[in-house]
């Protein structure tokens, strides 16, 4: 999808990425998706993440929100905020890609 620029040049809309390694980030920004088993249920799978700009939260997952839900306001934020990449880390696989819409 291209915008035209205040100046009336074409620019093309930025995308966030989703990886599932940082080392596809290389150098850029990105923020963690961190998945894990919940400490008080086992059978609960949620997603932890995290924005921060030096020692200032911009914004954070919220404890009790469904996992696909914070994965999307992780999703949006990195959009917001010009962050190129959202890393999944998910070393024991319990939130695969297609659950990830």
């Amino acid at each position: 999808m291209d915008t035209k620029s205040p100046a009336g040049a074409e620019e093309e809309a930025a995308v966030v990425a989703v990886i599932e390694g940082k080392e596809e980030a290389g150098a850029a920004q990105y923020i963690e998706f961190t998945v894990l088993r919940s400490p008080y249920d086992p059978d609960l799978v949620v997603g932890s993440w995290r924005f921060a700009h030096g020692e200032r939260t911009i914004d954070q997952s919220k404890p009790g929100t469904p996992i696909a839900m914070e994965f999307r306001f992780a999703v949006d934020c990195a959009d917001q905020h010009g962050i190129p990449f959202v890393w999944v880390k998910d070393p024991e696989e319990l939130f695969p890609p297609w659950e990830r819409r």
